[in-house]
């Protein structure tokens, strides 16, 4: 009777191209969403810091300390994106590496076949970043001060390639700990 080590599968090649994905969606969504705070961040705040006295209560320097902190938080929130983006893709490579995950040689086609997908899957994000990037509105001129997400998002399918064929170079070369003879871990 055949004694199998790792009876997995191909559920943790599945597991990292969904994270790769996900982190693509959360990136875009994450881009829209700083957009929409920042408009109306710069909406709110002129007219909340103009309200002048009411009583003998000064509204427009209590909304400085309130409205003013906020806008200041939201004026740095696009580099905090970028930030949080870069270190989720970072975080995907060190899981790889940490986790040990050691896919059969065999699924390397599978491999090829879910970075294609990737690929693709990018390629249409890129697209639809692209085209709102691109526009004359509100949220395409915020969306054009986010240089650094924006420009990881436009450029995705080409950071997506260079981040999965260092994820695969990690999971399908590195030797087993276990085989005690060097090799692969099959």
């Amino acid at each position: 009777m055949i004694k199998r080590k790792n009876k997995r599968g191909a559920i943790g090649l599945i597991i990292f191209f969904l994270a790769l994905f996900s982190i693509i969606i959360l990136g875009f969504v994450g881009a829209m969403v700083v957009g929409i705070i920042d408009f109306a961040s710069d909406t709110v705040t002129p007219i909340m810091e103009d309200l002048g006295m009411v009583g003998d209560t000064n509204m427009s320097e209590a909304s400085q300390y309130s409205f003013g902190v906020v806008d200041t938080f939201v004026q740095a929130l696009p580099w905090l994106v970028a930030t949080g983006y870069i270190l989720a893709l970072i975080f995907t490579l060190v899981f790889v590496y940490v986790v040990g995950y050691h896919p059969h040689p065999a699924f390397m086609a599978f491999y090829i076949a879910l970075m294609v997908l990737l690929i693709f899957g990018c390629v249409v994000m890129s697209n639809m970043y692209q085209d709102i990037y691109t526009g004359t509105d509100e949220i395409a001129s915020r969306l054009q001060d986010q240089t650094l997400l924006s420009f990881m998002l436009l450029q995705s399918p080409f950071i997506m390639v260079l981040i999965s064929m260092v994820g695969g170079v990690l999971m399908f070369t590195r030797l087993s700990s276990g085989s005690g003879s060097g090799g692969f871990g099959i």
